[in-house]
């Protein structure tokens, strides 16, 4: 199982998926972490809110093979971005990473 998790600090999820500094993916079998990786985000923020002819592609081309990302808000364009990219995401108060994983171990 794959678990991702949007971060600007490696440890908490960050505020808002999409503006996060990275990406981590954890791979688990066995109840064991298996794999950590990182991805940059390298998606360009636009400053214009109204601005809605972009697509979150580049973050749904990292995200594309996890079973489930964890995040806490997420605006309606990355959401239909990520429904249309079929990554399951769950909306979390929880902002540990650790804690997160632990459920899932």
């Amino acid at each position: 199982m794959k678990i991702a998790f949007a971060t600007n600090d490696r440890k908490t999820l960050a505020e808002r998926t999409g503006r996060e500094k990275e990406f981590v993916i954890y791979e688990l079998s066995e109840n064991k972490i298996v794999n950590i990786e990182y991805f940059e985000n390298k998606y360009e923020h636009h400053e214009d809110e109204n601005e809605h002819n972009h697509s979150h592609k580049e973050i749904t081309n990292i995200l594309k093979d996890v079973d489930i990302l964890h995040l806490t808000r997420v605006s309606k364009h990355m959401k239909r971005d990520l429904e249309k990219a079929e990554i399951n995401f769950i909306k979390t108060d929880k902002l540990k990473i650790s804690d997160l994983i632990d459920k899932h171990l």
